[in-house]
């Protein structure tokens, strides 16, 4: 793996993310995809499986680093390191699962994949910010709404996925991912 690369790509990534979170956004929960959990997908399929997990952590950190919540009031806002770097964590290794059955060439391949594991690291981040709010009354969460409206996200980012998935061949070149052999008379996708 290109580590310049993945640290131009995590720049520009979570550039799009924070510039146009509020502009893709779509309904009353805000429902809007991940540039950051799609470029951790297409690290995820060709990389090895420390690199993806290690990747997945630290993309999940700095989204928990990025994204303060709020507190009763609207007044101030609080940070909480640890439930998307451990969602994107599970969601790694669900992917890690997962990428043996795919067809790693395939754009649906990588739209499903998105959409798998974001719903998966949703509801991990739900269920830790859920166990939160119990002893930190401050904390503005309701569990139902939260979880519809990331499991919303979850179906906006597959389609995001889906649609960078047919340009994920020459990412992949770029970040300097194992790309699988080619069969001797088979034309590939990208």
């Amino acid at each position: 793996m290109n580590l310049i690369a993945v640290i131009v790509g995590g720049y520009i990534a979570f550039s799009l993310e924070l510039g146009m979170r509020n502009a893709l956004a779509v309904g009353t929960g805000g429902a809007a995809p991940s540039f950051v959990f799609v470029l951790c997908m297409i690290l995820a399929i060709g990389s090895p499986a420390n690199l993806v997990l290690w990747t997945c952590l630290i993309f999940g950190l700095i989204t928990d680093l990025t994204w303060p919540h709020e507190i009763k009031g609207g007044a101030a806002s609080v940070t909480i390191v640890g439930p998307y770097a451990l969602g994107y964590l599970i969601a790694g290794q669900f992917v890690l699962l997962l990428r043996s059955q795919i067809i790693k060439r395939n754009p649906l391949s990588l739209g499903f994949l998105c959409f798998a594991g974001f719903a998966v690291a949703q509801v991990v981040v739900v269920a830790l910010y859920t166990f939160r709010s119990g002893y930190t009354p401050e904390i503005v969460w309701e569990p139902t709404h939260q979880l519809i409206s990331r499991l919303l996200s979850a179906l906006y980012t597959g389609l995001l996925g889906l649609l960078v998935g047919f340009f994920a061949g020459p990412l992949s070149a770029a970040f300097g991912l194992h790309q699988p052999a080619q069969r001797r008379y088979s034309r590939p996708i990208y």
